[in-house]
């Protein structure tokens, strides 16, 4: 299991593609996504122990340089984000949901983790960037009080300005259901 996770968006696709090159030849870390995922933007997720995600991550600041958009760390990462990078998701029975979508992905895996780690809750899916115009969108699933919990502390941890939208669905449609099970 993964300890950390590194993350990166840059504004070049070619200097992704660069940026990740140096990291995979540079240090030991599993690389998650190393894709466009809108025009013009780049994400990188890797994975791995503390130092070898720290050693990866210096190596690509210093590599991208002025097409660096964010960066970040997370330590002791939960494993359902580690999961779903994988598009593995968990198997808890939907009961409320809640949708937290960022204009960025950087912050929103920043918030969502945070978020699961503050509150009972599973998650369902994250899509990250792709087909969506660089957005982060993820569901996740608990009881009424523990979804609205969570999303208070997703809310909370990032700049208003990232935040798209959010909401809570106390009891989803059946076939609102469907689409995350």
């Amino acid at each position: 299991m993964s300890s950390s996770i590194g993350i990166l968006e840059l504004r070049s696709i070619s200097k992704g593609y660069e940026t990740a090159d140096f990291m995979l030849k540079k240090s030991t870390v599993d690389i998650h996504h190393m894709r466009s995922i809108c025009p013009g933007k780049f994400l990188i997720i890797v994975s791995g122990d503390t130092a070898n995600v720290q050693e990866s991550m210096e190596i690509a600041k210093k590599v991208s340089k002025d097409f660096l958009v964010s960066e970040f760390i997370l330590n002791g990462v939960h494993n359902d984000i580690v999961n779903g990078l994988k598009k593995s998701y968990s198997t808890e029975p939907i009961n409320a949901i809640g949708i937290f979508e960022t204009s960025n992905v950087s912050s929103g895996i920043y918030a969502i983790n945070l978020a699961l780690k503050g509150a009972h809750t599973f998650l369902k899916r994250i899509n990250l960037g792709m087909g969506i115009g660089g957005k982060l969108l993820a569901v996740i699933t608990g009881s009424v009080s523990d979804v609205e919990q969570a999303m208070d502390i997703a809310v909370s941890s990032i700049d208003q300005k990232r935040i798209v939208h959010y909401t809570v669905m106390p009891s989803p449609s059946e076939e609102i259901k469907k689409q995350f099970r």
